[in-house]
């Protein structure tokens, strides 16, 4: 490895086409600075172009990063090189990243598909990095990184004999541990300090045994089981599966439960989905109640109302808004930032 300022590559050598046919691969995840991750990403079809394969350069986002909905403004004038190579065949494109974004985070190129089964090596150099890392070089795997340790932390969420908190949620229960959540959480470790807490206790009966363990009850009766778990997942392993949940939902229990840090994981992930058909029913229908939340939403109308403001919902919602708790108030919101950017027709 040598060290040039200005300019890093980094390459990896996918194993004999003709095994993986068909297959997405994807590089390690390796960085340009103390805070900029990136990964590569091979596409072995170009939906555009059957005779082309794609590589795609995707900005790993870091802690601050991922709790953002603004630009990006260090990866903005990242310049890089995509190329992709055999023994016969060496092909690169320049490309810029000056409009990156948490909405958009990844960029790729076409490259002509390998007609012989050899080895492709696929790789990126940065023009303007602090390093050069030349030869360093890892076979792709479509295996993803174990995650023993997230795995065994969920497996003991929603298990009666490992738990001694019980919540009734709206549509069932969901068990958890006391110690775990006073420990990972300070809403619940104050929760749990309250004399009151404790009176409210019962005995579950661990199917034909004798065996009971005795439960504290918690009441949740506005809150889906679906969305509690998940809730309390993040709690145990700090991930969250936003497929499997509505962003806003998870938004809602993280704001109630004092959990900032999943409270902007989910703020962010609204973002990202925000199109032109939804912007306006998200905030009627739940972003009205946070200003954040709000805020965010009204930017992305004022962004995007020349092509939002002929849209159904759009149409529908101007017509209903007086209707709405705080309608007013958030299209006079709307209209004083379209009049301050000068875009209003």
């Amino acid at each position: 490895m040598s060290i040039i300022k200005g300019q890093a590559t980094f390459e990896f050598t996918i194993p004999c086409l003709k095994k993986i046919e068909g297959k997405r691969f994807y590089s390690p995840i390796f960085s340009t600075a103390d805070n900029m991750f990136w990964q590569l990403e091979y596409q072995p079809n170009d939906p555009e172009d059957s005779h082309c394969c794609l590589v795609f350069l995707t900005a790993i986002p870091n802690p601050e990063e991922a709790i953002s909905t603004q630009f990006w403004s260090d990866r903005a004038n990242v310049e890089a090189s995509l190329f992709m190579k055999t023994s016969s065949y060496n092909k690169s494109y320049i490309m810029t990243t000056h409009d990156y974004s948490i909405r958009g985070k990844s960029w790729g190129k076409s490259f002509e598909k390998m007609k012989n089964y050899a080895p492709v090596t696929i790789g990126v150099t940065f023009v303007n990095s602090d390093l050069e890392l030349k030869g360093y070089n890892s076979v792709l795997t479509t295996r993803p990184e174990t995650k023993d340790i997230t795995e065994a932390w969920s497996r003991q969420l929603d298990v009666p004999e490992n738990s001694d908190v019980l919540f009734n949620v709206k549509d069932g229960v969901v068990y958890a541990s006391k110690s775990i959540l006073s420990e990972r959480s300070e809403y619940f470790s104050g929760f749990f300090k309250g004399r009151w807490a404790e009176i409210s206790k019962h005995n579950v009966e661990l199917g034909s045994t004798d065996t009971t363990i005795e439960h504290i009850i918690i009441d949740v009766p506005d809150i889906s089981k679906v969305v509690f778990l998940e809730m309390l997942r993040y709690i145990y392993t700090d991930e969250v599966r936003f497929n499997l949940v509505p962003s806003v939902e998870i938004f809602r229990v993280a704001d109630k439960y004092l959990l900032t840090k999943l409270r902007q994981k989910a703020r962010v992930e609204i973002f990202k989905r925000l199109t032109n058909k939804n912007a306006m029913s998200v905030l009627f229908n739940e972003a009205w109640k946070w200003n954040d939340l709000k805020d965010d939403i009204i930017n992305f109308i004022v962004d995007n109302f020349q092509e939002m403001k002929d849209t159904p919902e759009y149409k529908k919602l101007a017509a209903e808004y007086k209707g709405h708790p705080a309608g007013i108030e958030i299209f006079q919101e709307i209209l004083d930032r379209l009049l301050d950017k000068q875009i209003l027709k």
